[in-house]
């Protein structure tokens, strides 16, 4: 089996965000979802935000997992 493409969020990065710590984001993953059955959402409103430096480090390893193909499409229904 293989590893996933993941990373742990810090504690300072979780009290940014609006999150429980500790989390994780797992990177080699996305949601498709098909536009005319999208749910709606009670609120869009954000919680918080990660910083730059760490939105950084997600990027990288994102286009890591792609770049091994590691990413894929998971349907969300």
């Amino acid at each position: 089996m293989r590893s996933r493409a993941s990373t742990a969020i810090s504690e300072i990065e979780c009290r940014r965000a609006g999150l429980d710590f500790p989390s994780w984001l797992i990177l080699d993953e996305y949601n498709y979802v098909d536009a005319d059955k999208a749910y709606d959402f009670v609120s869009t409103t954000p919680l918080g935000a990660f910083s730059e430096a760490f939105l950084r480090k997600i990027a990288v390893l994102i286009k890591q997992a792609s770049a091994e193909r590691r990413a894929r499409a998971v349907l969300r229904t």
